[in-house]
């Protein structure tokens, strides 16, 4: 597969491009839903003052709804792309759940790879006690279940999946899953999201590559239920937490089981697009792109708050 380097470093600077006007677009919308719910509560009801129009507007989901929806519609029109939503191979109740174990299987993983640096961040006097918050407390207003249930999922793989995995794929179909896998986690500017989501991104996207853009929204609106589901009967029960990570080593060790038996064709997929193209070296080289890594990361870093 032949590639051009100035051609793919072009590419890669207007895929730049679309994050940053992305990211304007999402927090300039955001603002002004989060202005307008506002005004229409301070209007409509004479009783609630400005801290209680404030946290309720905090809470709520239409502004986070209205923001990813619209940004990731630009995204589309900035790459010419448009999702697709072919099916490749048929995707069976089996298969949603194999990878549903897989997903919360590197969960745990992901749990332990931030032992060591919660460690770290509280010997210097941080924690991630707002970031743990963000990334598991269940949603207080309908609005808000609505946005991390429905919209989130189906937004955020039509941006990742339908859009920018499939604008990256003409330059290698591992290379595209990966890439979109680890954007999708800065994204979330979450230091306790982050190795999570980059690693269910991968799953998310070997999802729509080998079936479709479909099967990675129904396995992500899968993980959000069962985040918000968790985070309501853990408020109720405190033996919910005990539950979920019996579950999640159950999932880790069957994932174990799963990843062995599926060892052959797991290498297959990653070798058989070998090229002697130094495409990921060009991806993190074009200046544009490393500005817009180094941006997320240093957000991400950012969750993380002192004592």
């Amino acid at each position: 597969m032949y590639i051009e380097k100035k051609q793919a470093k072009k590419a890669f600077c207007i895929l730049a491009i679309a994050f940053i006007v992305y990211e304007l677009i999402f927090q300039f919308v955001v603002f002004g839903v989060d202005m307008m719910e506002m005004g229409a509560l301070l209007f409509l009801f004479d009783s609630i003052q400005w801290e209680q129009a404030t946290e309720i507007i905090y809470y709520s989901g239409i502004a986070l709804s209205v923001g990813s929806v619209i940004s990731t519609i630009v995204v589309g029109l900035i790459l010419r792309q448009k999702p697709c939503f072919d099916k490749k191979q048929k995707c069976t109740i089996k298969t949603i759940l194999i990878f549903y174990i897989l997903m919360q299987g590197l969960q745990l993983v992901g749990n332990y790879i931030l032992l060591p640096i919660s460690f770290i961040a509280y010997q210097m006097g941080y924690n991630f006690d707002e970031a743990i918050s963000v990334a598991s407390d269940s949603s207080t207003l309908l609005s808000a279940f609505v946005y991390s249930v429905i919209v989130a999922p189906v937004a955020e793989e039509i941006l990742c999946r339908g859009i920018i995995m499939k604008y990256l794929e003409k330059y290698g179909k591992v290379f595209a899953l990966l890439i979109t896998a680890m954007l999708f986690g800065l994204l979330h500017q979450n230091i306790v999201q982050f190795f999570i989501t980059t690693m269910i991104g991968i799953l998310f996207g070997y999802l729509a590559q080998r079936y479709s853009l479909m099967a990675a929204i129904a396995l992500h609106v899968l993980n959000n239920l069962s985040v918000e589901l968790t985070g309501m009967l853990a408020e109720r029960y405190d033996i919910v937490w005990t539950l979920d990570t019996a579950f999640l080593v159950f999932c880790a060790l069957e994932s174990v089981v799963i990843l062995w038996k599926k060892r052959k064709s797991i290498s297959a997929f990653f070798k058989e697009e070998k090229s002697d193209v130094p495409i990921v070296k060009w991806f993190f080289t074009t200046p544009l792109m490393l500005v817009v890594v180094v941006y997320f990361l240093i957000f991400t870093i950012a969750s993380v708050t002192p004592f």
